[in-house]
């Protein structure tokens, strides 16, 4: 009996052993394949309500009369594509106006997915740790990298074109070498004159008080100031000559010529070069060109994440531009992407975001204007951002959701709505970075201005000599 009773305990521990060796492999069979361990809640014929807001370029709102609105975009084609997916019928309704106005598109959405009878937003967000602990969030349906929308630099003023060939010490070293040679010219005229009789003096210049025969009178200052002359028409390549015989000074009158041959034929060929080819301003791309440009003053928007980041900044470049933006927060800091657009049209701001959002935005005012009035800059050292789509906080239906928004990104179609969005014009010509060689138009009056500049100075100069001469004369008298 004994026997029998120890056999029949060890045949049950043998077979209790089995099933909980079966449960425990059939439990990480589960783990492994991913099963999902919430409840069973299909979304086949549930009704779920998305709040919706104009977000241009992404997606539009039109309203109409007595609360009426139609929304497109490409978030509506993904709330459509993913409610087809999992089979539940959505609702849109437009954000409250009152909190529109309070808090900005952003806040005014989140308020009410948090505090109304709503289950998601219309629209993709980036995460941040504050957004995190007040919704949920899916898979992401959209990454883009940041960049900035400024205003288009256009081209240089040619008022000064006629300095622009020769560097600063270029021009220094001219201006020391004319007094040099001048000097140099008149201490060989001193040198030959000295000692001989008035009416005997060597010409050095056709630029004296009397001429005969090769003789002529005058004193160092007057030869100073004809061999400045002779200097002057050299290098304005306005020619002029010195009757001079004495060898050692056809040596310094030749080294002259030469020296201002170079120094002509390279200043008219960078000149040339100038006028035919426009010079652009240089174009903002960083954030830090941003931050010590005196033209373009950088404007936020307080409810984006990247507005929130630079606002809230305490170091580095972030924490200047905050500082730029709160000096004018009127102007420069808002939450209505209708006030953000009128600011960006005056041409006097920049703003950073999307990528996908700058390159709209420039299409979009090629399109009204027909001319490139901005350009997108280049994509900001930043890391790229991943949207989301938000949920209410604790939705059992976030997993579910996330598994459409993963299809939805291998299928490639976000890409796709979002190219060939209407909202987004083409406008090549603004992203064209080929270098443009030459205008084929002539040269215009604003090309020359410099010139006429230097000679409207030299006939008020002129003029005022004229009347000192007059008033020094009666003043003799």
């Amino acid at each position: 009996m004994k026997i029998l009773d120890i056999w029949l305990n060890m045949t049950f521990l043998l077979t209790c052993r089995k099933q909980l060796i079966s449960i425990l492999i059939i439990i990480t069979f589960l783990f492994i394949t991913g099963f999902d361990f919430t409840p069973d809640l299909s979304l086949s014929g549930r009704h779920f309500k998305f709040v919706a807001f104009d977000n241009p370029p992404f997606d539009s709102m039109v309203k109409g009369p007595n609360g009426t609105f139609i929304f497109s975009g490409a978030t509506t084609n993904v709330v459509f594509w993913i409610a087809q997916r999992l089979k539940f019928t959505p609702t849109i309704v437009a954000v409250d106006q009152t909190l529109f106005n309070k808090l900005g598109a952003h806040e005014a959405t989140f308020y009410q997915l948090m505090n109304q009878d709503v289950d998601g937003i219309v629209g993709a967000f980036y995460l941040t740790m504050d957004r995190v602990e007040r919704m949920d969030y899916s898979f992401f349906t959209w990454t883009d990298g940041f960049s900035l929308v400024v205003p288009n630099p256009g081209e240089e003023s040619r008022l000064f074109a006629f300095v622009r060939p020769f560097q600063p010490w270029v021009w220094i070293s001219i201006l020391l070498s004319l007094p040099l040679v001048v000097s140099t010219m008149t201490f060989f005229t001193w040198f030959y004159n000295r000692g001989r009789p008035k009416n005997s003096i060597e010409v050095l210049s056709v630029n004296t008080n009397s001429q005969s025969n090769g003789v002529s009178s005058g004193s160092n200052f007057t030869f100073f100031g004809s061999h400045m002359i002779y200097v002057i028409n050299t290098m304005t390549n306005q020619g002029g000559r010195e009757a001079v015989s004495r060898f050692s000074f056809r040596v310094l009158a030749g080294a002259w010529v030469l020296c201002a041959m170079v120094l002509v034929n390279s200043y008219t060929g960078i000149v040339t070069s100038a006028l035919t080819t426009p010079r652009m301003k240089q174009p903002i791309n960083t954030l830090e060109e941003l931050a010590v440009s005196n033209e373009v003053k950088i404007v936020l928007r307080s409810d984006t994440a990247i507005g929130v980041q630079i606002l809230q900044a305490t170091s580095g470049i972030y924490k200047v531009l905050a500082d730029q933006a709160r000096s004018e927060p009127d102007e420069r800091i808002v939450a209505d992407p209708g006030k953000l657009n009128e600011r960006l049209r005056t041409g006097r701001y920049a703003y950073p975001f999307m990528h996908t959002f700058t390159i709209a935005f420039v299409g979009t005012q090629y399109k009204k204007e027909g001319k490139c009035r901005f350009k997108a800059s280049k994509i900001l050292s930043s890391s790229h951002g991943y949207y989301f789509f938000v949920l209410k906080k604790g939705s059992w239906y976030t997993q579910k959701f996330s598994r459409g928004f993963m299809d939805l990104w291998e299928s490639g179609l976000t890409r796709f709505w979002m190219k060939n969005r209407p909202t987004i014009p083409r406008a090549d010509e603004c992203f064209d970075t080929k270098r443009r060689v030459s205008r084929l138009a002539a040269i215009q009056l604003s090309d020359l201005t410099s010139a006429f500049l230097i000679l409207g100075i030299g006939i008020g100069l002129a003029t005022l000599a004229f009347l000192l001469e007059i008033i020094y004369s009666k003043w003799q008298r």
